[in-house]
């Protein structure tokens, strides 16, 4: 051979695969007339890769002078769309290929190896052979293992010849001309869980999908040349599987337009485009379409899937019916990121690859908005959009949070539900509001409590717990009453401050405990009076359970009952200081559920009221 041959296959093979040994046997045997090919393919076992040898057989036409002068001769090929050079992938897998060819009364001998001489006598029969024969036996396979049992397992070979040769086993078809591909597969040592075994199994014209063809113009691509479109739906009882390719030469080169999770469960989908336009546009080792120069890979690839998604859409219902159902659920779930989503889609959405779109169309706007100088009109707007999306966004994150809350069960710990109300042991500031807003989930006890600041740090809660702790309390395992605490500003400073106040107690339905538990509160806002000279105001809020007899009891005593989806009662007290100031201290006794509930009330108005704002937008964004 003309041509250093490891060297050549490096350079022509950079991503070499098994299977292209069977591909490029078969394309031979195909293009010298064979209308039977048997594949042999024996190995001992499928760790024994050194036992694997492979016998091709056809009855084409053979090696006569013609195709042995190209075999012979690295890179002559016969036409555009040959590339002279497909054999070198045999040496990539197996040191030797011994062939025998015979036609007529001939018959040419010779091994195909490293730097092969290029010399085959031919040996003249007696007779003329009944019929044409050429055998292509692989031995010595050069690798440390075969990568795969479907590189060896018939049905899986069946499957890879068809997609990749249909479009020349079609036309033989069409052209009413019977053809036969045999695969065998004989082991000593099966592997049942691999399905791995000896078995046989036919390829014929009947195993052909029905193509249907349509006729695609468009002068964005070509203003001249049209592409057809060959494509195959079926229902299926197996998982989704996809075929979208370009033909090239009678065979299939695979282009990635969209991915099998875009077709439902059950669905046989194959679509192969056909043009004068592609010529012969593939790389060496046909695993790459090169485009020529002039034609837009993107433009073409936008083409393939307007024409992909629109016959998609007409086969198969299941796709428009579950698509609704995905943008229903983007309107409740997602509904800042309203109009952003992309409405041209193929196939079946992808929920996660949908989402990244629209967020990061939302982060360039916001972008956009930080980095422009100077607010014109038409960025005014989309200032005001954009911060409509983001308080959406929030109010999301309010709802995830009632329900986490609404989840907790009577196993959560009092310090889970604080830590969810206020995360204790952490210095909030003024710098950072816009991340610790998403932190400071006071405002499931009140709204106005979203401005609130400071939740005091593990050293100096310890300090302020030790000064209001009761006389008749002691010291727990946990060393310290189940409160949360946060202040509308740093308490240390001379700035008068707010501060909130959550206390859970025990659940009980003791009248005698409860009313005990309500008068304790009292004695703890004396002490934090005392203790914090700088605070203007108590907002206490302690949660237990009130069951009708005690809701009749702090009726009796003049709490005054809000109006809530719980029980919430409500009594103003003056908390005096040594001075005789007074400190206003409000008090609500609630249920667990009054908080989780009414603050779902709440914030389901803000969302329902920015969702019908977003829909608005977004509607009209698509109109425009």
């Amino acid at each position: 051979m003309d041509i250093e041959t490891s060297s050549a296959i490096k350079l022509f093979f950079p991503n070499p695969s098994l299977a292209l040994v069977y591909y490029e046997a078969v394309a031979n045997a195909l293009d010298a007339g064979a209308t039977e090919i048997g594949i042999i393919i024996s190995i001992q076992a499928f760790t024994a890769s050194e036992t694997l040898n492979v016998k091709i057989i056809d009855n084409g036409t053979g090696f006569t002078d013609e195709s042995f002068g190209r075999f012979r001769t690295l890179m002559k090929p016969r036409d555009g769309f040959h590339k002279g050079i497909g054999r070198l992938v045999f040496l990539n897998y197996f040191d030797s290929v011994e062939i025998a060819s015979e036609w007529e009364d001939k018959r040419r001998k010779f091994v195909f190896k490293e730097n092969f001489d290029g010399n085959a006598e031919i040996e003249l029969l007696s007779d003329v052979v009944s019929r044409n024969k050429t055998t292509l036996l692989f031995t010595k396979f050069s690798k440390d293992k075969v990568k795969s049992y479907d590189d060896l397992k018939p049905g899986c070979l069946k499957e890879k010849i068809i997609s990749h040769f249909l479009p020349t086993l079609n036309d033989l078809r069409d052209r009413k001309i019977n053809f036969k591909i045999t695969i065998d597969l004989e082991t000593d040592e099966s592997n049942v869980q691999k399905e791995f075994f000896s078995s046989a199994v036919t390829i014929s014209n009947d195993d052909l999908p029905e193509l249907k063809i349509k006729e695609i113009r468009d002068d964005a691509v070509d203003a001249n040349s049209s592409i057809n479109m060959h494509y195959y739906i079926k229902e299926t009882t197996a998982p989704a599987n996809i075929l979208t390719a370009v033909s090239i030469d009678g065979r299939t080169i695979p282009i990635n337009l969209i991915q099998a999770s875009s077709i439902p469960y059950g669905y046989s989908v194959v679509f192969i485009f056909s043009s004068d336009l592609f010529g012969a546009s593939a790389d060496s080792s046909r695993q790459k379409l090169l485009l020529p120069d002039g034609l837009s890979e993107s433009v073409l690839y936008a083409l393939f899937r307007r024409e992909v998604g629109n016959t998609l859409v007409d086969s198969i219902p299941k796709i428009s019916e579950t698509n609704a159902k995905t943008r229903r659920k983007f309107e409740d779930q997602f509904p800042h990121l309203l109009g952003y989503f992309e409405n041209s889609t193929v196939g079946l959405i992808d929920r996660e690859e949908a989402l990244n779109g629209a967020q990061q169309k939302f982060f360039r706007i916001q972008k956009e908005i930080l980095q422009c100088e100077n607010l014109s009109d038409a960025i005014y707007e989309k200032s005001l959009e954009a911060s409509a999306r983001t308080l959406t966004e929030y109010i999301l994150y309010r709802e995830k949070i009632i329900a986490k809350m609404k989840a907790m069960t009577p196993g959560n710990s009092e310090e889970e539900i604080h830590n969810l109300i206020v995360p204790r042991w952490q210095n909030f500031n003024q710098n950072d509001i816009v991340s610790d807003v998403y932190q400071n989930n006071a405002w499931l006890l009140d709204d106005k409590f979203m401005t609130f600041r400071t939740v005091l740090s593990e050293a100096r809660m310890d300090k302020v717990i030790d000064a209001i702790r009761l006389s008749d309390e002691t010291e727990e395992e946990s060393g310290r009453p189940d409160i949360a605490m946060i202040f509308s500003a740093d308490p240390e400073d001379s700035t008068p401050v707010d501060v909130v106040i959550v206390e859970i107690k025990k659940k009980t339905d003791d009248e005698k405990e409860n009313q005990y538990a309500v008068n304790q509160l009292l004695e703890r806002a004396d002490k934090l009076a005392q203790y914090c000279s700088n605070i203007q105001r108590i907002w206490y809020y302690a949660v237990l359970e009130i069951n009708d007899s005690f809701a009749r009891s702090l009726r009796q005593q003049k709490w005054a009952p809000l109006f809530s989806k719980g029980r919430v009662y409500y009594q103003e007290f003056p908390t005096y200081r040594n001075d005789q100031t007074v400190v206003p201290t409000p008090i609500f006794v609630m249920s667990f559920d009054a908080i989780v509930s009414d603050a779902a009330a709440r914030n389901h108005t803000f969302l329902e009221i920015l969702r019908s704002a977003m829909k608005q937008n977004s509607e009209g964004f698509l109109k425009s």
